[in-house]
């Protein structure tokens, strides 16, 4: 007889969300629902479909499922204009109305760049929401700390993001953006780099200040770690924009569980470049959270 209890989801799910202040988060998932859950939050300016590449990758959608949303501020998700539709509770919310969406159980977090800066929202309004972290050339969070983790190169770029009174500027600070990710930005194909570029278009200025002046209390962060909560940090050894070492330095005293990757040559989007190494270490990870996390899980 059939069941009355429904399967697990298949395939590629799309939704627009409400956040608990109205603001919609754009989200989507793929893969089998009954899965292990990562959840993929990418960079400043960018949206989530710099994921496409992997949210196609069968090694990965054979065994987790696969969820990534636009942060408010970004892409498809709602852009509010006011410095306290910015505070680190709603940014928990978004990722708990993703969380709730899905079904998710204990996913594990996995930032890009500016995307890291989630996790830290994360523990301190939602504690024993994770079952790990995963910094993807990782901003641990906003603050001073930023002068040091970031390389001169894109603090310099800033003012561009900012500008509102030189189009020009706004464009090709925009455009040599896209280009500094990558390790060589002429052999990428121009469809991936316009579309890349077409999601910095999204974002004004004004969104630019607000998602990086937000404030930010790693404390609670700072505990989880200490408490056990893995952390993996996925460094790439020709970054041009985030200096790996640093951050290691930085986390370093707060996670007991802590493991650090490098990937030799590997730019900023190692995750796009270097797909393969980066799926066999995030995989390796992922399993052995969730190996201890849920101990009946088929990992």
């Amino acid at each position: 007889m059939p069941s009355n209890v429904p399967g697990p989801r298949v395939g590629q799910v799309q939704r627009v969300l409400k956040s608990s202040d109205g603001t919609e988060i754009f989200a989507r998932a793929t893969g089998r629902s009954d899965n292990p859950s990562l959840v993929f939050v990418h960079g400043l300016a960018f949206s989530g479909m710099v994921w496409d590449e992997l949210f196609k990758d069968e090694t990965l959608l054979r065994q987790f499922y696969l969820v990534s949303y636009d942060m408010r501020g970004h892409g498809r998700s709602g852009k509010p204009k006011r410095e306290e539709d910015h505070a680190s509770t709603l940014y928990a919310d978004d990722f708990a109305a993703v969380v709730k969406a899905f079904n998710l159980k204990s996913p594990i977090l996995i930032g890009w760049s500016l995307g890291g800066t989630v996790a830290c929202d994360v523990c301190a309004h939602l504690p024993n929401t994770i079952s790990g972290i995963v910094y993807v050339a990782g901003l641990p969070y906003i603050g001073p700390v930023m002068n040091t983790i970031a390389t001169p190169k894109i603090l310099g770029m800033l003012p561009g993001f900012f500008s509102t009174d030189d189009v020009v500027y706004s464009a090709t600070t925009k455009i040599e953006f896209i280009d500094i990710n990558f390790k060589d930005p002429n052999s990428v194909l121009v469809s991936v780099k316009w579309a890349w570029l077409g999601a910095t278009v999204m974002q004004g200025p004004a969104d630019s200040q607000l998602v990086l002046s937000r404030a930010q209390d790693p404390e609670k962060l700072h505990q989880a770690g200490l408490a056990g909560l893995p952390l993996l940090l996925i460094n790439a050894s020709a970054d041009k924009l985030i200096q790996g070492d640093v951050v290691e330095k930085t986390v370093k005293p707060y996670f007991k569980d802590l493991e650090v990757h490098t990937v030799e040559g590997g730019s900023h989007v190692m995750f796009y470049e270097d797909q393969e190494e980066f799926v066999q270490v995030l995989m390796r990870f992922a399993k052995r959270v969730y190996r201890k996390k849920l101990p009946g899980s088929k990992l």
